[in-house]
């Protein structure tokens, strides 16, 4: 039997996920888009692009090795439980990528770039674009970054992202991985907890900043994040 809690905190559990959810539910609500088209020449939008990296790959895999180390550190977790920690968020991460991946396919949205490029008659019309396959949309976004001038960190990123929005991929990873530490560590070991939230919260904010995603698309990233990261948090809590 384990010797500590091993059920989560309800009314903690509650508030941790508001404070991922209501600032972009709010953020939504709000007749503004964060996508800094006007800024895109701008060297501090390298900042949220740098966040942006830590769920990329791959700084994914160093953002999830820090954390279970970090994690196995705060608890003193033996071995067994360090590899079923692992196992539960390799398993919330996978099916969180295949939910985003089938979402992408059914909603085809598009990226907030893709439409101001269009809009600068920089690509084609944005169904057009769509059509063509994705090295040809590659190559057009590249084309565009030149005319445009912009960093070469930006242009290669936009270059690389060509398919669909909706939902944001990197923002589902970092609302998973702060939602099921973060609900973790509020059971057993809570200091430092509500950094995690700001970091997935920050990330999100990056997408849209740079023109990756819609308020909506990041929103719906921190409903599915918080809900599969619940289950392996659960999962893992009562068998350690």
């Amino acid at each position: 039997m384990p010797t500590h809690s091993s059920s989560l905190p309800r009314r903690q559990a509650l508030g941790f996920s508001a404070a991922l959810i209501l600032p972009l539910l709010l953020l939504t609500c709000l007749p503004w888009q964060p996508f800094m088209s006007n800024s895109l020449q701008s060297g501090w939008l390298w900042w949220p692009y740098a966040l942006t990296r830590m769920v990329d790959l791959p700084g994914l895999a160093v953002s999830i090795a820090a954390l279970l180390l970090l994690t196995r550190h705060k608890l003193a977790l033996g071995l067994p439980a360090t590899l079923a920690l692992g196992g539960a968020l390799f398993a919330v991460l996978a099916g969180d990528w295949a939910i985003k991946s089938l979402v992408k396919h059914l909603t085809q949205e598009p990226r907030p770039y893709l439409l101001w490029l269009e809009s600068q008659n920089l690509i084609p019309a944005i169904q057009q674009f769509y059509a063509s396959k994705v090295e040809v949309r590659s190559e057009q976004v590249h084309a565009a970054s030149l005319l445009l001038a912009l960093p070469e960190w930006l242009g290669n990123h936009w270059q690389a992202e060509v398919n669909y929005a909706f939902p944001s991929g990197h923002s589902i990873a970092a609302m998973s991985l702060a939602q099921f530490f973060g609900l973790i560590w509020l059971t057993r070991a809570p200091t430092g907890v509500w950094l995690l939230p700001l970091w997935a919260l920050g990330i999100g904010l990056s997408r849209m900043l740079i023109g990756m995603h819609w308020p909506q698309d990041v929103l719906a990233s921190a409903l599915l994040g918080s809900l599969t990261a619940l289950l392996g948090a659960r999962w893992w809590l009562r068998r350690y």
